[in-house]
């Protein structure tokens, strides 16, 4: 329980002090060229800081390391040695060609907008080295069973973040500003990297430069290549719509950025934590044969999900203009841009649920050790998104590229369905759930928030904007309970216990 404490405080404290750094930096940028182009350069470094340290290569390396340490520990220090002499060695020559080519793609582009991203995804280049590498530290330091520096890594990052937009005032101009918070990314990246590295050092592994070969190393390698393709895709999605938002206007990628932050705390909070109880249980439900008991557990987990997204999105669509204005109205922010981004966040909210869904349906696949389907069904979703971009953006603008996420990933659910009934006998039977749902609560709890935020929420200062909107938000959510206990009593019980039980079907 320790362990799981320590990794849920990380991720809260990482969280908040995230969206302090998103406040403090529209409020000292606004919604600038300078502050899309500093999104759209951190947006490729972040790519493939998911794509190696967090994703594909994560899942290789964490399941190999940890049968080495528990079957050979006399060999694991000369395992991490070729790994990460190897990792560190292609990574680093990645980055010197990648910030080479930025560096003739700078001079050849005429462009000053793209040539300031060009210019910045140079300085931020460095980072992609520090933090993959940090990411497979951690990982190594969890099989270890250490886990206070995984928990609270991203704050480092984040605190550097803010240590540079708090000397951004020293410095007049906007492009001098985003230059010095692109180092400051690299700063924090070097912790990232050091302080776990340090923590191995004590647990007796010090990484010493190695240029031997091992089998192991190269079974990374062969379990990494069939997963990143899929996880490339889904980067790749939002790469682009980045670029698109900063091509049909200068804050275009920041309204865009903004707005998929404000989805990322339901679905941090809910969807990742029900998928860590899912996937694993499932995995070995389905190498039991235990068709029955999977089938309820992704039931249970359906439930649970739906039961906590939907009324998030009822609430994030209902709520979104007080909600940014209450957070992010600061310094260069006006509301103007505010009203930038309410529609964006409204068409978002639409598809929180399909997000969560798309998610946790992609791991049933992984249980059945299905890695090809997905990939298949991630180009299809990306071809969609491009055409859907290109269709929607000129009539309808930024709000344009978010409906195209929500209508690519609608595409991947249905996808996800037909290609499941192929593998999953009874997914029919795991999809009835879906009628099971409480309907009628979530409409009356959508219809009480709608006309209480109408009644309630009158803009005036910041102090009492925050008493309104907290007061509305907890009334809300015990005012849903209510209408759970009421129309549907096993979904009451399940959200209250938070409990996903193969056993008995809820």
């Amino acid at each position: 329980m320790s362990a799981l404490l320590k990794l849920m405080t990380g991720t809260l404290c990482s969280r908040i002090l995230g969206f302090l750094r998103d406040i403090v930096f529209f409020a000292v940028l606004g919604s600038s060229r300078e502050a899309s182009a500093f999104l759209i350069a951190s947006a490729l470094p972040n790519l493939f800081r998911r794509l190696c340290g967090e994703g594909a290569l994560s899942a290789a390396f964490i399941p190999v390391f940890a049968q080495r340490y528990a079957q050979q520990p006399q060999t694991t220090a000369r395992f991490l040695d070729t790994f990460f002499t190897r990792f560190g060695v292609w990574l680093g020559l990645a980055v010197g060609v990648g910030m080479l080519a930025l560096g003739i793609g700078q001079t050849i582009t005429t462009s000053s907008k793209w040539q300031t991203v060009l210019f910045l995804t140079l300085l931020m280049l460095p980072y992609l080295w520090f933090i993959c590498t940090a990411a497979l530290l951690n990982g190594a330091l969890n099989v270890l069973n250490k886990f206070s520096l995984t928990a609270f890594s991203p704050v480092l990052l984040n605190l550097s973040f803010l240590v540079g937009l708090a000397l951004c005032p020293l410095w007049e101009t906007p492009h001098t500003q985003i230059s010095l918070l692109s180092v400051c990314m690299v700063i924090g990246g070097f912790w990232q990297y050091f302080l776990p590295r340090l923590q191995l050092k004590r647990n007796g592994f010090r990484l010493k430069f190695c240029r031997g070969s091992d089998a192991d190393v190269t079974r990374v390698g062969q379990l990494f290549l069939p997963g990143v393709f899929g996880a490339a895709v889904f980067q790749l999605n939002a790469l682009l719509g980045r670029f698109f938002a900063y091509t049909v206007d200068d804050g275009g990628a920041s309204f865009l950025y903004l707005a998929n932050r404000f989805l990322e705390l339901p679905l941090g909070l809910f969807s990742f934590s029900i998928f860590s109880v899912v996937f694993p249980q499932l995995s070995l439900l389905i190498a039991k044969a235990a068709t029955r008991s999977a089938m309820v557990l992704l039931q249970n987990g359906i439930r649970l999900l739906l039961l906590l997204l939907i009324p998030a999105a009822i609430g994030l669509f209902i709520l979104a203009e007080p909600i940014l204005d209450l957070c992010f109205r600061w310094g260069k922010f006006s509301q103007t841009d505010i009203r930038q981004v309410v529609p964006l966040l409204k068409i978002f909210a639409l598809g929180l649920p399909l997000f969560g869904l798309t998610a946790l349906f992609a791991r049933i696949f992984y249980a059945h050790k299905d890695t090809k389907t997905p990939v298949k069904i991630s180009v299809y979703t990306l071809i969609a998104y491009v055409l859907c971009a290109v269709l929607l953006m000129k009539p309808f603008g930024v709000a344009g590229l978010a409906l195209a996420s929500v209508l690519s990933n609608a595409l991947q659910w249905f996808l996800q369905i037909y290609f499941l009934r192929q593998k999953y006998s009874d997914l029919r039977g795991t999809l009835r759930i879906f009628r099971k749902l409480p309907w009628l609560g979530f409409i009356l709890f959508g219809i009480s928030l709608y006309f209480s935020a109408n009644t309630l929420l009158r803009p005036s200062d910041k102090i009492r904007d925050a008493l309104h909107l907290g007061t509305l938000i907890t009334t809300s959510v015990v005012f849903y309970l209510i209408l759970l206990k009421v129309f549907d009593k096993t979904s009451f019980r399940q959200l209250l216990s938070f409990r996903l039980n193969a056993g008995t079907e809820q």
